[in-house]
């Protein structure tokens, strides 16, 4: 069974759970203000960029089963879920989000989004940065640089506004400040008794994509880390319970059953180094003259599976699973995302080999079909640690 979290902790999650409608509110509005929205599907896509124009960025939906059938009407059956989901949600008009966004940025971190997002731009104007997979070489560093500035010009186009470095700047710190919150929040679950569980601290990396208001936001973060101080759990004189870090594809609503099996058999989720976790939040974007340069040099340096070599996640691997006293890992990737999916035996030769961590793989879909059967290999694999 999973743990309880303190009633104090609980109500002061409890505004973050409502950030969707707020944000959906936002939305609703942005038209009849003159504010443009841009739908946003990854990581490398720089949000300051975003919102020194004056725009809303939200984080589009492709976590859930539901649209994968309407997606396979155009797309292979034999392809991520995550894009199939993504795809779904855009043509069924299912996904609030999209319906909202006025553009929408892409991104070539796998050959299956490539493609999808030729056929999303028959629905919304569509701008896809292509990104160079050889991250730490100089070519790439320039081709990248590159990028951001189409980027920019293509925002500016759209919202009759000049981006300004002053601009960026501001909003480098707003969203630094932002994310070393999480990060100190996150940084709470090391403790001998995390405050939080798994899938609560899922849901809070969730609300920064839809959170409107960076101010109100990061106050609201400020909150609840002193919450979590002032109610901080003590530690159990009971049996204890094998500590994990997940890492893999995204996850979130709709895709967590992995996380959620883990927690049900005894696992304390400690850590997660997914796009929807530490991996996108741990660094600072460090300000410089040319802050578009800047946010180039930041946002390629993500450890992204997408990367080849991708010795940036090993190295993020191995320093979380020593931060966070983790006893085991479990690496879910989804099925037919290849660049994850290959990368799991890397990673788990690494953990395996250097930090003496026993490795899980679970290569699964969105459909529940399989739960019972991932229950098993949890449950065992809890057993053995």
């Amino acid at each position: 069974m999973t743990r309880t979290t303190h009633p104090a902790i609980k109500a002061a999650l409890k505004p973050f759970t409502l950030l969707s409608e707020h944000c959906q509110r936002h939305l609703a509005e942005a038209p009849e203000n003159g504010i443009k929205v841009a739908g946003i599907y990854c990581a490398f896509a720089p949000e300051e960029l975003v919102r020194a124009a004056g725009m809303i960025p939200v984080s589009l939906c492709g976590k859930d089963e539901k649209p994968i059938a309407v997606a396979e009407t155009e797309l292979p059956a034999a392809l991520c879920p995550l894009i199939k989901s993504s795809y779904g949600f855009a043509l069924s008009g299912t996904c609030p989000y999209f319906a909202a966004a006025d553009v929408i940025i892409g991104e070539t971190t796998c050959d299956g989004k490539k493609k999808m997002f030729e056929r999303m731009a028959s629905l919304k104007p569509v701008h896809v940065m292509q990104l160079p997979y050889a991250a730490d070489s100089a070519p790439a560093k320039e081709f990248w640089r590159s990028e951001v500035q189409r980027l920019k010009a293509f925002i500016e186009d759209h919202t009759g506004r000049v981006i300004t470095d002053e601009a960026l700047a501001e909003q480098a710190d707003l969203l630094n400040t932002r994310n070393e919150a999480l990060m100190a929040i996150s940084e709470l679950m090391a403790g001998p008794v995390p405050p939080l569980t798994g899938r609560e601290m899922l849901m809070l990396m969730e609300s920064r994509n839809v959170a409107v208001d960076l101010p109100a936001y990061n106050a609201m973060l400020n909150d609840l880390l002193q919450t979590i101080l002032a109610n901080a759990p003590e530690e159990s004189r009971g049996k204890k319970k094998p500590r994990v870090l997940v890492t893999g594809c995204p996850m979130g609503s709709g895709s967590d059953k992995v996380l959620k099996l883990v927690e049900e058999l005894g696992g304390l989720v400690v850590a997660q180094e997914h796009c929807g976790g530490l991996k996108s939040i741990f660094r600072p974007v460090t300000k410089e003259t040319n802050m578009v340069n800047a946010l180039a040099d930041h946002y390629l340096g993500t450890p992204c599976a997408c990367m080849s070599p991708n010795t940036r996640r090993l190295d993020l691997l191995k320093d979380l699973v020593t931060q966070f006293r983790a006893d085991a890992v479990v690496d879910a990737t989804l099925q037919n995302c290849h660049p994850y999916t290959v990368e799991h035996t890397t990673v788990a030769e690494t953990l395996e080999n250097e930090c003496d961590t026993p490795v899980l793989h679970v290569n699964t879909g969105y459909s529940p079909s399989d739960t019972e059967q991932i229950r098993i290999r949890v449950e065992a694999f809890l057993e053995m640690i």
